[in-house]
């Protein structure tokens, strides 16, 4: 695929998936709309956020921001169940594009008797009938299907409806400082990175080209914003361009994983390494850490490139280093012919899990059905 040739885009991303991304602020402003308020949290000792795959990226997401702003900690869960110190004062929430996340209903169900305080963002399904069954707190979002002339339509998937389940959840947490920003931030990048936009001045396709190229590329990012980023595009890479990567966060990668390279191996020197770096929110011995591994590196490595973040806010910046890398992961798939949208093997092991799933992970309403939350 010639990148620089936008016509044959079609021909591999039938269900262009790439116009959700350049409409990403678009995205972003409705989710806001849809948001409500920020919710009193005086008897919430401790926030725990669920869900799971392009789901439960805002989990991370909320984390990353909650960092270095919240009063209150908050716990990524991932998984059945749920950790043993929730209570009555822990708010559970929980982020389900379907509404059926077999894992998400679970942990939410668990809250639930409990005691915890939950709210939910989801387009319905299960979690959405629980929700309304015991008047829960529940954001219903728009499935969506795509606003932009294509061969075909299809809904929108959860990867790539990031906007519609994180907005809300950090209005609901009063972290949505910068969201203006963000927004215009990604209003502009969604142009400057879009496919009318060639190769030449375009770091998102030339990024690509790099990442097709061949190799499991490193994807290393500092702690906090840029590993969080980094995570969300080595997943990305994985389920767009159907292409493995390995994410790395500094300085922990420095104290391992930079060993794997001291020798020479099959990787050598066809694998290269994207630095997502947050050059306002770093701490300044991350960014030498950055600098000295790239001198480590280099003899092992096919290429470098970095992802810097632009704007001012954490929220703004965070965006813009997403939102990059998303284009960048859409790209790849396009370079390598691959179509972004069908998951050919989350769906076969659904299909495997639905025909012998017993009551440890059964996607069922609550329990406890009929009692208060």
């Amino acid at each position: 695929m010639d990148l620089d040739d936008p016509r044959r885009y079609g021909a591999v991303d039938g269900s262009d998936a790439l116009a959700d991304l350049e409409t990403t602020a678009d995205q972003w402003a409705h989710a806001r709309e849809l948001a409500g308020v920020a919710l009193d949290l005086d008897d919430v000792d401790t926030v725990v956020v669920t869900g799971m795959g392009g789901s439960g990226i805002g989990a991370d997401i909320v984390w990353a921001l909650a960092t270095g702003s919240a009063r209150r900690p908050v716990v990524v869960h991932k998984g059945y169940g749920l950790p043993a110190f929730v209570g009555p004062r822990t708010l559970v929430m929980a982020a389900s594009y379907s509404g059926g996340t077999e894992e998400t209903l679970s942990a939410f169900a668990e809250a639930r008797r409990r005691g915890a305080r939950r709210w939910a963002v989801t387009v319905g399904g299960a979690l959405a009938a629980t929700c309304e069954e015991t008047a829960t707190p529940c954001v219903l979002v728009p499935a969506g299907r795509r606003r932009v002339s294509a061969p075909r339509t299809a809904p929108r998937p959860p990867r790539h409806s990031m906007g519609y389940l994180l907005v809300p959840a950090l209005v609901a947490l009063g972290l949505d400082e910068g969201l203006d920003e963000a927004i215009d931030v990604l209003a502009r990048l969604g142009g400057e990175l879009g496919r009318a936009v060639p190769t030449a001045d375009n770091p998102a396709k030339a990024l690509a080209l790099d990442l097709a190229a061949g190799g499991v590329p490193l994807v290393w990012g500092g702690r906090g914003i840029g590993a969080v980023a980094a995570y969300r595009l080595a997943c990305q890479l994985a389920e767009n361009a159907k292409l493995p990567a390995k994410h790395g966060e500094v300085p922990e990668s420095c104290h391992n994983e930079v060993v794997a390279w001291q020798e020479p191996s099959l990787l050598t020197g066809t694998s290269g390494m994207v630095a997502v770096r947050d050059p306002g929110g770093e701490h300044p011995r991350v960014a030498q850490r950055f600098a000295v591994v790239g001198d480590l590196l280099v003899e092992r490595l096919a290429w470098r490139r970095d992802i810097v973040a632009q704007g001012r806010a954490p929220l703004a910046r965070l965006a813009s280093l997403l939102l990059h890398g998303d284009l960048a992961s859409v790209y790849t798939a396009l370079a390598l012919d691959r179509d972004p949208t069908p998951i050919a093997n989350i769906e076969r092991l659904k299909a495997a899990l639905g025909a012998a799933h017993g009551p440890s992970g059964a996607p069922v309403a609550d329990p406890v059905a009929g009692q208060r939350p």
